[in-house]
């Protein structure tokens, strides 16, 4: 499963970058985006959360440089759109499971 997950991904950002090169349509965006939210959720495993986080958030900057180009700035803005929703999936799950295990950690000191 988990390289069903990283084929997922790898075809994301190469369709992502391909689409944003020349393909227009209002809905790309969207699609991206909700296909990056699903990626996050197939791909990433509580092993590779830190790893993935740090590496997303540097793709979004170095992607985020780009952007004062037109050619190459389009692409990497679509690139962007899917992988946010990947890190935004890997981000709410890394809040979930602090917030629940300091719940459980108090829970357990009570007792």
């Amino acid at each position: 499963m988990q390289q069903f997950g990283q084929v997922l991904f790898i075809l994301g950002l190469l369709f992502a970058f391909v689409a944003g090169l020349g393909y227009e349509h209002p809905w790309l965006p969207i699609g991206l985006a909700l296909f990056g939210i699903f990626v996050g959720l197939v791909n990433i495993t509580v092993v590779d959360t830190n790893r993935f986080l740090i590496t997303g958030i540097a793709l979004e900057v170095s992607a985020s440089a780009f952007k004062q180009f037109s050619f190459i700035g389009v692409a990497m803005s679509d690139v962007m759109i899917f992988v946010g929703g990947a890190l935004l999936v890997v981000a709410v799950r890394v809040l979930f499971g602090a917030a629940l295990s300091s719940i459980w950690k108090r829970r357990d000191s009570l007792n």
